[in-house]
């Protein structure tokens, strides 16, 4: 008996001897086989807490064992009194078609669980299948919801925000007000009323809103000030009710301050306020309110064109406007607070007569535009204070270069080149080998490099005006020297992605037909060449995007390159082996190959969207193999969704001899709890993880985005590696989508760290798309012409700096990798980039030894291709050396 016992501790020992770490490094990693063997001690959890239990109905989610994620969501349902899990488990007892006796069984306890009005109505919604109409009906009458029935509420309130026309949102706000009286997203109801009436002028309508429903809760107050203080509406009423609506402001802003008592933060249209942050956006409000309380006792409103250096100001008034504005402190910009608090900070100090006083407010609108806010909420209004304060002062220097001497701005400088065109993908390439980097835009617009002076367009010339591309890349696929092109397309009636050979520099052609037929007749939105097997003839990847509420994804393709001969090659080379690959497929929308792993061939990175998983394939012998989730590059998961990423680009940023990563994520506010942020994340190397004998090998990335300095926007789009100064270290720039939308330049310190130079450097690009570098006028500086809605700009690097650099072009000649030290040598050398190429500069400075290493990738972003040369800057540094590294050897 004894025995026997001793059999069984020693088996619930070994049962539970893996820990529920190891289990969720084995689920991230998506080792599932492993994780089988574990499946044991995995199904003892649900006696486990609550993060056990979570653990294991990701699990079932992510196995698709639909059994075992009805037991989670039934154990979450009822000893965590979850009614989202209670809900789900209904829902999923419905699509097994549980029998009737064990439905009504399970439907039972979980109403008697959940007894509450609210709870009963979701779960016999959900249970009997009820009339939308009748569940809503039944709504209406609760005094209190939970947390489901805001979340639908919450959907009702999303639909609201995307409605432009006037008539039918307000029919959509209404209708949300009836069936959801008491929600907790009713302010958001609430200020698109008041929006809707202001946009239409209707100010008399709006301020009885606000009497009758603008205190019903301290962000209803909050709502109601930011129209009682708009000048617009104050104009309408003239001078005598100006000062009553600032005062009932005021009254407003005092009343929301003092309700609000939680110190658990509160949601404010679609942002969660910490009670300190909440606490500051009122005291920035109050602010504001007094100095337009200030000018409304010398008769003005605030909308006023020039307001500088006004005479009459009540003293008293204005210090204490000053100290007020003073004591408020924000702790982070990611929502514009900080440029908000300093364009009022320069505001305020405008109106002072005394010098000192403008030109400390110059510095404040400069400090404005550094930080930024989104939407451009501030910028052009910035500048116009600004030049106004110059005007005054009497300044002659021009406007920028003289806000950048006020902050001693001595940095990286752009100067904008005139260029005409409204393009939004970018692709460089010397395509007649004359030495001059030309511009291949939306993949059917050629731009030459005149000598460094302009650029012509001579697409019309050279038989690219007709290609119906959204993009292209240059590659020399058939290895006869001269640099060709491919173009991807949405079109669907066989005239999409097209392979256009280079004829000897005089025009191009499309060869489908006889070096195979790329067109897949399908919307596709990335690409990049690929050198699969080292010899020069680079296949070609499309990552196929969405048809817009027809189908949410398309599988990829590969081509294969023989010789400049095109084949599809995804099945048979692994492509389409994981099953979410296809049917549908996913939705692509870049493309960045690197050799993150050091092993001398360059792994695919493809960026998904719509929520979708990335992938990483890993050539394996002769099959491609998606590595994503077991290096941490797939996205996170949340309940079936990853990351929403757009472009991503691979460079060395740390300078320790392997490529690090950023990924641009669209991650809007209503969507943050499921969807990642934009990620930098450092390559740390190799790694080992060990699970009960299991040997995990993977590549360890680390997330360093907060640590380093890049701040949250929800619009990133595609990023790009570049040292602008010369100096060794890659700097970071990110273009951002939406109209008025804005780009980041972020320089690296050196250490690790980033800092913003967007606006000082000249670098501030709205609704940006694609981008890429090169050096446009051959000066040794890195240029970037960014594609936009907005007009095509092209940044030409004005750096004053002692710097130097290599600029180092890898070639195939003769069957050989070589590399070509000096653009003007390389117009005798052929036009044949050597994709995948890898280059170690060594050099002395300051009597150390330094490196630096470069990767020749065809693509990144979302098909952005930047010129087929690696750019090396070192500083002051001496006696520079290059070298090939063959891993053959090394």
């Amino acid at each position: 008996m004894k025995r026997l016992l001793l059999i069984l501790v020693l088996l619930t020992t070994s049962l539970c001897a893996v820990s529920l770490d190891d289990l969720r490094f084995l689920l991230d990693k998506e080792q599932f086989a492993i994780l089988a063997k574990h499946d044991a001690s995995i199904k003892k959890m649900l006696m486990g807490d609550k993060r056990e239990l979570l653990f294991v109905l990701e699990y079932a989610q992510r196995t698709s064992n639909d059994a075992l994620a009805l037991r989670s969501h039934q154990e979450l349902a009822l000893r965590e009194h979850s009614l989202p899990d209670a809900a789900r488990c209904l829902e999923l007892a419905r699509s097994m078609e549980l029998d009737e006796k064990g439905f009504n069984s399970l439907r039972g306890r979980l109403s008697e669980e959940f007894s509450a009005p609210d709870e009963s109505i979701v779960l016999g919604h959900i249970a009997d299948q009820t009339d939308e109409a009748d569940f809503l009906e039944k709504i209406r009458q609760l005094r209190g919801y939970n947390d489901y029935i805001e979340d639908i509420a919450k959907g009702w309130i999303d639909e609201i925000a995307v409605q432009r026309v006037d008539s039918l949102a307000w029919r959509q706000i209404e209708e949300f007000d009836r069936c959801f009286p008491v929600s907790k997203w009713s302010h958001i109801s609430f200020y698109y009323k008041l929006y809707h009436l202001s946009q239409a002028g209707k100010f008399g309508a709006l301020l009885e809103l606000i009497d009758s429903k603008g205190s019903q809760s301290s962000q209803h107050l909050y709502v109601s000030s930011l129209y009682l203080l708009n000048p617009a509406l104050r104009r309408s009423f003239g001078l005598k009710q100006n000062i009553k609506l600032i005062e009932q402001a005021e009254a407003m802003l005092l009343s929301a301050r003092d309700d609000y008592s939680s110190a658990l933060g509160l949601n404010v249209l679609y942002d969660h306020y910490t009670a300190e942050e909440w606490n500051s956006k009122l005291n920035l409000m109050r602010a504001k309110a007094a100095y337009y309380h200030l000018l409304g006792k010398l008769g003005l409103y605030g909308d006023e064109e020039t307001l500088i250096a006004l005479r009459g100001l009540p003293k008293k008034d204005y210090e204490s406007l000053k100290l007020a504005l003073k004591q408020i402190h924000f702790p982070h910009n990611e929502r514009g607070e900080q440029a908000e608090l300093m364009f009022w900070k320069a505001k305020a100090g405008a109106l002072s007569a005394g010098k000192k006083h403008l030109r400390q407010a110059a510095i404040d609108y400069t400090r404005c535009l550094i930080l930024g806010a989104p939407r451009k909420k501030y910028d052009e209004s910035a500048l116009a204070g600004a030049e106004a304060l110059r005007g005054k002062l009497k300044v002659r220097k021009p406007l920028v270069k003289w806000l950048r001497g006020l902050v001693n701005y001595k940095g990286i400088v752009f100067e904008e080149a005139q260029f005409e065109g409204n393009y939004t993908r970018v692709a460089l390439g010397d395509y007649d080998n004359d030495g001059y980097i030309d511009m291949l835009l939306n993949g059917n617009r050629l731009f030459k490099n005149m000598d460094g002076r302009a650029f012509a367009d001579v697409s019309d010339s050279l038989n690219t005006a007709r290609l119906r591309s959204n993009g292209g890349l240059w590659a020399d696929f058939n290895q006869d020297g001269y640099l060709d092109f491919a173009t991807i397309s949405h079109n669907e009636e066989g005239l999409g992605e097209a392979l256009m050979k280079n004829q000897r520099n005089t025009r191009f052609i499309n060869v489908n037909e006889r070096a195979g037929d790329i067109d897949d007749h399908v919307p596709t939105e990335g690409a990049a060449w690929v050198d699969v097997d080292g010899r020069g003839y680079p296949s070609l990847y499309t990552a196929n995007y969405e048809k817009w509420q027809q189908r949410r994804g398309y599988p990829d393709n590969f081509w294969l390159n023989d010789k400049g001969y095109f084949s599809e090659g995804s099945e048979r080379l692994g492509f389409r082996q994981p099953s979410y690959t296809d049917n549908p497929g996913l939705a692509g929308r870049g493309v960045a190959p690197a050799d993150f792993d050091n092993d001398g061939r360059q792994e695919i990175l493809v960026t998904n969207y719509r929520l979708m998983r990335n992938l990483c394939w890993k050539q394996v012998d002769s099959l491609f193999v998606d590595v994503a989730a077991l290096h941490g590059l797939a996205g996170n998961y949340t309940d079936g969704y990853y990351g929403h990423s757009i472009g991503a680009d691979w460079g060395d940023y740390d300078n320790d001899g392997d490529l690090d990563l950023f990924i641009a994520n669209l991650a809007h506010p209503r969507y943050i709890d499921f969807s990642d942020i934009s990620m930098l994340l450092r390559n740390d190397g190799p790694a080992i993880h060990v699970v009960e004998g299991d040997t995990i090998r993977y590549w360890k990335f680390t997330d360093v985005t907060k640590e380093a300095g890049i701040t949250y926007d929800e619009l990133h789009s595609d990023p790009l590696w570049v040292d602008l100064d010369n100096d060794g270290d890659l700097d970071l720039f990110i273009t951002s989508v939406y109209e008025n939308d804005r780009s980041y330049l972020y320089e690296n310190n050196g250490d690790g760290s980033f800092t913003d130079i967007t606006w000082l450097s000249g670098a501030r690009i709205y609704n940006g798309w694609g981008n890429a570098m090169g050096d446009l006028n051959r000066d040794g500086l890195a240029d970037i012409v960014v594609g936009s809605g907005n007009g095509t700009k092209v940044l030409i690097n004005r750096t004053r700096t002692k710097n130097k650099a290599l600029w180092v072009k890898p070639v195939w000649e003769n069957g050989k990798r070589i590399l070509v030290r000096d653009w003007k040598e390389s117009v005798a050398k052929p036009n044949s980039p050597a994709f995948g190429t890898r280059v170690k500069l060594t050099y002395m400075d300051k009597g150390r030894e330094k490196s630096l290493i470069r990767e020749l990738s065809s693509a990144k972003g979302t098909c952005s291709q930047s010129s087929q040369e690696l750019h090396f800057g070192y500083g002051r540094g001496k006696k520079p050396e290059i070298e090939l590294i063959n891993y053959e050897e090394d």
